[in-house]
């Protein structure tokens, strides 16, 4: 019996001895770790080589996300199996405001209602057409590109939010890709939205940087709002951007030159119409009003 119980005693020597060396064990792994983040963040500027290891490797999640880099492009942001040249006219709607009018809007007409704009693509999409951007009509008009058989150009015009949180994902149901005509300066849109729009192939066009008329101001106000909205622009997104829209369509002979002299390969106006090759500057567009609903649309594409 006394030798049982000796040994159970031995036993228990034992399992304390290897619990105590268990528990050393855990605390030195605990310290190494501790050191090893010390000497990381004490790497590079006091901590700021271990900061920017974490904004790269956010910046490369970001570029695995869908609508980042490309990944996100819709369909239609390149030419599909089926398109063939266009040399002929294509429409243009233009778009301002999607929502509900507030009771004190100067221009509530300028507003078009979110169940209207979505019934309005429907229609669009049962009767056969397909958006592409105005890059890509002329690229077909200019460079032999080609296009669907009844293409159309989806514009947005100032830098709306809706036109980010609402016109973006309703293209996107479709694989069109829709046109920004962009304030250089005080638009709505955050960067990171018309980055997200670019991404899922948006075009990006110039809207001058104040929204002045254009045909009222001196030679020099006149290149700020062609020429260097443009720059802006292309300096702060990384684009190309090859159209310019004209302010309130404001235009004259004046205007077209400073277009020209800037390098644009168009502008839009707001003529009615089909935009047609034979005038690059004077590009038309079929303005849609909030009391336009379905049948307007379509009344101005018959």
């Amino acid at each position: 019996m006394a030798d049982w119980r000796q040994d159970r005693r031995e036993e228990r020597r034992r399992q304390i001895r290897r619990r105590r060396l268990l528990a050393a064990g855990a605390l030195v792994a605990v310290a190494a770790a501790i050191v090893v983040v010390l000497a990381a963040a004490s790497s590079g500027d006091g901590g700021r080589g271990s900061h920017l290891s974490r904004s790269a490797a956010q910046k490369s999640t970001a570029r695995s996300q869908p609508g980042r880099s490309g990944s996100g492009k819709v369909r239609n942001a390149t030419p599909q199996p089926g398109w063939r040249p266009h040399l002929g006219p294509v429409p243009i709607l233009e778009y301002h405001v999607l929502g509900k009018a507030p009771p004190e809007a100067p221009y509530p007409e300028l507003y078009v209602s979110r169940p209207d704009f979505r019934r309005q693509m429907n229609w669009l999409d049962r009767n056969g057409f397909e958006a592409v951007t105005l890059a890509q009509v002329e690229e077909a008009w200019y460079r032999g590109g080609t296009l669907p058989p009844k293409p159309i150009v989806i514009s947005f015009d100032d830098g709306y939010r809706p036109q980010f949180t609402f016109a973006l994902p309703q293209l996107r149901r479709h694989g069109w890709a829709g046109v920004l005509n962009l304030k250089a300066e005080g638009s709505d849109l955050y960067r990171s939205n018309v980055e997200a729009m670019i991404d899922a192939g948006w075009e990006l066009a110039s809207h001058s940087i104040h929204h002045s008329d254009l045909t009222t101001i001196d030679a020099a106000r006149l290149r700020e709002e062609v020429a260097a909205s443009r720059r802006l622009l292309q300096r702060e997104y990384g684009v190309p951007v090859e159209n310019f829209c004209y302010p309130s369509g404001r235009f004259d002979e004046t205007v077209i030159a400073a277009v020209e002299a800037a390098g644009y390969v168009g502008a839009t106006t707001e003529i009615p119409g089909d935009a047609s090759r034979e005038k690059p500057q004077e590009l038309a567009r079929f303005e849609v009003l909030g009391s336009a609903g379905v049948s307007g649309v379509a009344a101005d594409l018959r």
